[in-house]
């Protein structure tokens, strides 16, 4: 059976984007090569364990449970006005500011990979009862300038973004696994949304390829919603890591372990209580940037710092 040589529309959405498509419709230029620098937000979304369940599941249900994935993380973006750059894997790249103008584009990023999440963990109860393996999302979210614009050739080419913002995003979301916080913000998208969500500051890290070095943050959930507890153990792992910097290390230790019994497993409080059982052992020097990379050297009897 032959296809028709005319694409309808519905084609273009499905393989442009409702947003593209729209705005192209308004304003055909948007589709000429070429890139401007704009301020957006970048999510990166990725789930664990998928990986594994293509082991051993068949392709068709592989594609089946993919597909569902996509289609349920695109409504949430799309529906909070973001553009799905591209997927890759079981990764989803999204835009929120681009190319349709959109002032709160950092608090429409952020109710949307919020919702990611959530929907994420519905959907992995659902793939158990299927009998597949538990699958969880790790997300990065940057807002800053970026080069955001169609790139490729006559022949070929896709509406992305380019920059530091873009790298910054995925080093966030892998950064996920470490701070075993699901959904991880940089600083300029932490203070465009935190009078409506509640967020704690995670650490200071390297921007990776610069010297550059930035605060990250945890979305922990909308200020609405989050409950008592959750609240109360921010508030005490926030002190634990002014005392951790102050080099404080007795009265950290005690505030992350509050802060861990409050959940019973914080990842974050976690990870700091390691660091404090290094640092009695090997101090960060005096012109310490707070960044734990660069304050341990390697014991050249050990692979761990």
């Amino acid at each position: 059976m032959a296809f028709g040589r005319k694409v309808s529309r519905d084609h273009l959405v499905r393989y442009a984007g409702k947003l593209l498509v729209e705005n192209a419709e308004k304003h055909p230029e948007l589709l000429k090569l070429g890139a401007s620098r704009r301020n957006v937000t970048l999510v990166y979304l990725d789930i664990w364990g998928f990986t594994e369940v293509t082991s051993y599941a068949s392709p068709d249900a592989v594609v089946e449970l993919l597909c569902e994935y996509f289609s349920r993380m695109t409504t949430l973006i799309r529906g909070n006005l973001g553009f799905v750059d591209k997927f890759f894997g079981d990764a989803i790249f999204a835009i929120f500011g681009a190319p349709v103008d959109d002032a709160e584009h950092p608090l429409h990023a952020a109710k949307a990979a919020y919702s990611a999440l959530r929907e994420t963990y519905k959907m992995a109860a659902e793939w158990q009862l299927k009998g597949f393996g538990r699958v969880s999302q790790s997300i990065g979210l940057v807002t800053g300038p970026a080069i955001v614009g169609n790139v490729g050739t006559e022949e070929r080419a896709m509406y992305t973004a380019i920059g530091e913002a873009v790298s910054l995003t995925v080093q966030l979301q892998q950064a996920s696994r470490l701070y075993r916080s699901p959904l991880i913000i940089s600083r300029e998208t932490n203070v465009a949304i935190k009078e409506q969500f509640l967020t704690r500051e995670l650490d200071v890290v390297k921007v990776q390829g610069s010297d550059r070095t930035t605060p990250i943050y945890e979305l922990v959930g909308p200020r609405g919603d989050v409950q008592d507890q959750n609240r109360i153990m921010v508030e005490i792992f926030e002190r634990g890591l002014k005392s951790f910097r102050e080099r404080d290390w007795d009265r950290a230790e005690k505030r992350f372990m509050d802060a861990d019994k409050i959940t019973g497993d914080d990842g974050p409080s976690r990870l700091y209580l390691r660091r404090i059982a290094l640092y009695r052992k090997h101090p960060p020097p005096p012109e310490w940037d707070l960044v734990h990379a660069h304050t341990v050297k390697l014991d050249p009897s050990s692979n761990r710092p």
